[in-house]
């Protein structure tokens, strides 16, 4: 296996973590800690991760689509993430109140919890779903 592809499997595995924590720590009502660590795992995953994958998988298989693999449902997938966590980013920055050192969210935050909850559930999806075309490609 080559060194840029364990890089891209931990790093998202380390996304998962991230984001799973900071769902914690939403619902623990621990809101800042919970909103910056789920914008810099979110940021991290779109800006950096799903670029270079995009990028190496054009360098492994050739131009899109990618005959003989399974990308097709992963690439809408991780599509379908990116703009579901989008929305709930912006709704946490749309609702969030701050008083002192401490975030909020008022009675609106059920559309940004039920969206956020999609946005985790779908991302593990598409996660799932590439570990399987990485068990495809580099494992026999």
């Amino acid at each position: 296996m080559e060194p840029i592809v364990a890089f891209f499997l931990l790093g998202e595995a380390g996304v998962l973590a991230a984001l799973v924590l900071a769902y914690f720590l939403g619902r623990y009502h621990k809101g800042r800690a919970h909103h910056y660590l789920m914008l810099v795992a979110f940021l991290a995953d779109v800006l950096v991760f799903k670029p270079l994958m995009y990028t190496r998988a054009g360098i492994a298989w050739g131009s899109f689509p990618w005959e003989g693999t399974r990308i097709a449902p992963h690439l809408f997938l991780s599509a379908a993430a990116a703009v579901i966590g989008l929305v709930v980013v912006v709704l946490g920055f749309k609702f969030r109140i701050k008083k002192g050192t401490k975030m909020f969210m008022p009675p609106k935050r059920k559309l940004h919890k039920i969206l956020g909850l999609l946005f985790i559930a779908v991302w593990s999806v598409a996660f799932v779903s590439g570990l399987l075309i990485f068990i495809e490609t580099y494992l026999p």
